[in-house]
C-alpha cells in the first residue's frame, strides 16, 4: 500500500506541474480544460478503469449526499460574502462558463479523472475504498490550488480557501462514488454543486442591490 501511495503521489504531482504550468503560460480556464481532457484521455487509455456508470445502493443515501453538496455550495458563497473575501470570478464570465454544455464537459472530465481513473487505479492496487476517497479528495483539492502559484495576487487567500474547501467537496463526491459505485452519480453531484453555487451567488448579489 505504501508503494501504491508513493506512486500515486508522484503521478498526481506530475499532473499538478503540467496543469499549473499550463495556467502560468496561458492564463485562463482554456489551458486548464485542455490539460484535464488530455490527461483524462491518457488515464483512460493506460489505466483502463472501466466505466461504472449504473448506480447501486438506496436512493435515500444519494439524496443525503446531494443535499450536503448543495448546502456546501451555498455555505461557501455565504462565507465569502460574510468575510468580504475577494473572488477572482467575473459574474458575466462565470455565467458563460457555467452554461449547461460547459458544466457537462468540465465537471464530466474532472469526475472521470478523479472519481474513476484515479479511484479505480487505487482500488485495483488493493487500496481501501475509504482510502481512495480520501486520496482522490486531496488530489482534487490540490488541483484547485494552481492559481496561487501562477500569480494569484490579492486573490491568493481565495484560492487557498477554495483548495481546502474542495477537499471537503471531493470527500462528498468520492463518498457518492463509493456508495453508488458510479462515477456518473458524482458527476451529477458535481454539476449540481456548481450550479447551486452560481445561483446562490446571484441571489445574494440581487439581495444586496435590493437592500
Amino acid at each position: 500500500m505504501t508503494q501504491t501511495l508513493t506512486t500515486f503521489s508522484v503521478v498526481v504531482s506530475g499532473f499538478y506541474l503540467l496543469l499549473w504550468g499550463a495556467q502560468g503560460l496561458f492564463p485562463g480556464h482554456v489551458a486548464s480544460t485542455v490539460v484535464f481532457i488530455l490527461v483524462t484521455i491518457a488515464g483512460v487509455a493506460f489505466v483502463r478503469p472501466g466505466w461504472n456508470i449504473r448506480p447501486c445502493r438506496p436512493v435515500r443515501y444519494w439524496v443525503g449526499l446531494w443535499s450536503l453538496l448543495l448546502g456546501s455550495a451555498a455555505l461557501a458563497v455565504y462565507v465569502l460574502k460574510l468575510f468580504k473575501i475577494p473572488t477572482p470570478y467575473d459574474i458575466a464570465t462565470l455565467r458563460a462558463l457555467t452554461l449547461l454544455p460547459g458544466i457537462v464537459v468540465v465537471t464530466g472530465v474532472e469526475e472521470l479523472l478523479f472519481r474513476q481513473v484515479l479511484f479505480r487505479w487505487l482500488e485495483v492496487r488493493q487500496f481501501s475504498r475509504g482510502g481512495a476517497v480520501l486520496a482522490t479528495a486531496v488530489a482534487f483539492g490540490g488541483a484547485h490550488l494552481g492559481p496561487l502559484f501562477t500569480g494569484g495576487g490579492i486573490e491568493g487567500l481565495f484560492y487557498l480557501l477554495q483548495s481546502l474547501y474542495m477537499v471537503w467537496v471531493g470527500l462528498l463526491l468520492g463518498e457518492l462514488r463509493r456508495v453508488t459505485n458510479s462515477w456518473a452519480m458524482s458527476w451529477v453531484g458535481h454539476a449540481g454543486y456548481n450550479r447551486s453555487e452560481e445561483h446562490t451567488s446571484e441571489l445574494q448579489s440581487l439581495a444586496y442591490l435590493v437592500c
